[in-house]
C-alpha cells in the first residue's frame, strides 16, 4: 500500500507511478487500461499545460467533462498544478456552468472534446463576458510541455476540489474538501466497509459528483485495486450489469432508484449473473426496502445490498450497514443505514441541542475529521453548518434505535404539517411509487390560505399514455385505490393529485426532486400537466 504519511492522494499517485508504473489505474469502458505510469503522464501535462496559460495557486478551475479517462488528467491536473478543481455536470447547461463559474472565481473552464458542439460557442462567448478562458483538456494533454515550469508542492491541509451541493432545495453551496479530508474519509469507508485489495469495483455513477468520484475511484486508486468505469445514462444501464458479470465484479455502488431501473428496463433477469458481488451500495437518496427485496429476488442475491447514508460535507461516506448481514427494516418501512464508520461521530439531536432518546426522531449531527472546512466564499452558510462543537447540522431527519442503528426518515425542509401531523415527503412518495402506473412521484406541502392550512400535494408521472387514462372508469379506479391508500396509511385524506408529463417534475443532474422549484412552478401555474386531477380539493 502507499505511504499514507505523504497525506493526498496525488503523493499516492506519484508513488505509484514511480514504483508500479505497469500496473492498471483503470479500464474506461471499451478503451485499452490506463497504467498508473500513463495516468500520471498525462495528469503532467495537463498540469504543465495549465501553468503556461496563467493558472495561479489556489485558484478553482471549473471541470465540465463526463465520464472519461479524460476527466481524470484533468481533475488532477488542476491539483497537480496548484489549482482547487470544480467538477460540474457537463450537461447542466451554459447557463449553469457559468454561474458555478462565477460562484467560485474560476479562471478556466476546462471541457473535452465530448462537449455538445451546438453549446461550445454560447460557452465561449458568455465565459468571455465572465473573464473566463475555456479550453479542451486535450490542448493540454498534447501540449509541449514547458521545463521551465517547476510543479507547486501539496499539503494535506490544502484544498483539493470543490464539490458543489445538488440544490434540491436552495442555490448550490460549494463545499470545499482538503487533501486531508479526502484520505480521512477514504480510509473510514474502507474500514467500515471491509474493502480489501482482493475487491474488484465496476462503476455507471458520474465520476462528477462524490460517489461516483470519492468511492468509486479515489478508493480503488488509493488501494490500487482494479476498477471498471463506465459511461453514465440509461443506454448503459445493461453494460453496467454486464460488466459486473464479465470482471467478477464484487464491489458497486448507485442511489436507489438506479436499481428501480434495473426492475422495470431488465426484462430478462436470468441472463446477468451478479452473484460475484460482495457489496451492492445503495445510498446517495432514500434507500427502500421495497428495491432491495426486490432488486436481490430479481438477480438471485442474498444480503449483497447494502445501505448506506453520507453527505457532501462530511466528504461523502458517513455510515453503512454491516456487508453481508440481512438488512433491518423498521415497522414504518425504514431501512436502517447501520453505524458509523471508524472515527465519525453521529449524534441526533430535537430542538437543535437536546440529544434524542433511542427512537425519537431529530436532527442527524455530523463530527469527523473528513468534515469540510466549509463553504466557499460563504461565511453565513459555513457557520449555520457548524455547531460549537464542530458537529454538522446535516439538514437530515433521523434516529437511532435501541441497538445502536441509524434510520434516514428524511429531509427537514420536506416535512409537510396537515392539521396538526407531521408527513414525511419520502413517505408519501413510497406509498405512491408501489403503484404500476407511477414512474416518478413527489409530493409537497402547499398552503392556499384557508382554515385547514398547509396540504399534501401529489405530483405523479406517469408511464401510461394520456388515452389510457381518460375513461371514467380507469380515473375512478386510479382515484380511489390512491386515496383509499393514502387515507388507511395517513388517516386523512391529500389535498390534490396531479398527473404530469414526463420528466415534469424537476430534478437534480444526480437524480433529486427539486422541491422548491415545483412549488414555484406549481404556483406560477407553469408545471407541465396532462390536465388530470385524479382528487380535487375538497
Amino acid at each position: 500500500m502507499a505511504n499514507r504519511e505523504s497525506g493526498t492522494l496525488l503523493h499516492i499517485l506519484e508513488k505509484r507511478a514511480a514504483e508500479e508504473p505497469g500496473k492498471i489505474a483503470f479500464t474506461f469502458h471499451n478503451e485499452s487500461p490506463c497504467t498508473f505510469g500513463y495516468l500520471w503522464k498525462e495528469i503532467n501535462l495537463c498540469a504543465n499545460y495549465l501553468l503556461q496559460q496563467g493558472l495561479k495557486a489556489k485558484e478553482p478551475v471549473i471541470i465540465a467533462i463526463p465520464n472519461s479517462s479524460q476527466f481524470f488528467y484533468a481533475f488532477y491536473g488542476v491539483q497537480r498544478a496548484g489549482g482547487i478543481a470544480v467538477p460540474v455536470f457537463p450537461g447542466s447547461g451554459v447557463e449553469r456552468i457559468i454561474k458555478l463559474a462565477d460562484l467560485c472565481g474560476a479562471a478556466f473552464i476546462v471541457i473535452s472534446k465530448a462537449f455538445p458542439r451546438t453549446g461550445f460557442s454560447e460557452l465561449k462567448y458568455r465565459a468571455k463576458k465572465s473573464k473566463q478562458a475555456v479550453f479542451f483538456v486535450e490542448e493540454g494533454i498534447h501540449c509541449q510541455p514547458d521545463k521551465n515550469f517547476s510543479f507547486p508542492g501539496i499539503l494535506p491541509g490544502d484544498i483539493s476540489f470543490i464539490q458543489f451541493t445538488s440544490g434540491s432545495i436552495g442555490d448550490p453551496k460549494g463545499v470545499q474538501l482538503t487533501h486531508a479530508n479526502l484520505i480521512t474519509n477514504l480510509e473510514q469507508m474502507i474500514a467500515g466497509m471491509e474493502i480489501t485489495q482482493k475487491d474488484v469495483f465496476v462503476s455507471w455513477l458520474p465520476v462528477y459528483h462524490d460517489m461516483g468520484l470519492i468511492l468509486m475511484t479515489m478508493v480503488p486508486f488509493y488501494l490500487g485495486i482494479d476498477v471498471v468505469l463506465l459511461p453514465t445514462g440509461l443506454n448503459y444501464l445493461k453494460t453496467w450489469l454486464k460488466s459486473i458479470q464479465e470482471r467478477k465484479a464484487t464491489f458497486t455502488a448507485a442511489p436507489d432508484f438506479a436499481y428501480r431501473l434495473c426492475l422495470i428496463y431488465i426484462k430478462d433477469a436470468e441472463n446477468y449473473h451478479l452473484s460475484s458481488l460482495r457489496v451492492a451500495l445503495n445510498a446517495a437518496e432514500p434507500v427502500r426496502s421495497s428495491t432491495i427485496t426486490r432488486f436481490e429476488e430479481r438477480f438471485k442475491l442474498e444480503n449483497v445490498m447494502l445501505p448506506a447514508y453520507g453527505l457532501a460535507e462530511a466528504t461523502v461516506g458517513v455510515c453503512s450497514w454491516k456487508p453481508g448481514e440481512k438488512i433491518k427494516v423498521d415497522t414504518r418501512g425504514y431501512v436502517s443505514v447501520g453505524v458509523p464508520f471508524p472515527g465519525v461521530h453521529m449524534r441526533i439531536t430535537r430542538d437543535n441541542k437536546k440529544p434524542a432518546e433511542p427512537g425519537e426522531i431529530g436532527e442527524i449531527w455530523v463530527k469527523s475529521k473528513a468534515n469540510t472546512i466549509g463553504y466557499f466564499q460563504n461565511p453565513k452558510a459555513t457557520k449555520e453548518l457548524f455547531d460549537k462543537q464542530g458537529y454538522i447540522r446535516t439538514g437530515d431527519l433521523g434516529y437511532m434505535d435501541e441497538d445502536g442503528d441509524y434510520y434516514i426518515v428524511g429531509r427537514k425542509k420536506n416535512i409537510i404539517i396537515q392539521g396538526g401531523f407531521n408527513i414525511s415527503a419520502r413517505e408519501v412518495e413510497e406509498l405512491v411509487d408501489e403503484f404500476p402506473f407511477v414512474r416518478r412521484s413527489a409530493a409537497i406541502g402547499i398552503d392556499r390560505g384557508s382554515h385547514e392550512g398547509e396540504q399534501v400535494y401529489i405530483f405523479i408521472e406517469v408511464k401510461l399514455r394520456k388515452s389510457q387514462l381518460q375513461t371514467e372508469e380507469a380515473l375512478g379506479d386510479i382515484t380511489i385505490e390512491l386515496v383509499q391508500r393514502f387515507n388507511n396509511t395517513f388517516g386523512f385524506l391529500p389535498g390534490r393529485v396531479y398527473l404530469l408529463k414526463h420528466s415534469a417534475i424537476p430534478m437534480t443532474y444526480n437524480g433529486k426532486i427539486k422541491y422548491l422549484q415545483l412549488k414555484e412552478l406549481y404556483l406560477k401555474g407553469t408545471l407541465r400537466t396532462k390536465g388530470l386531477i385524479l382528487f380535487p380539493e375538497y
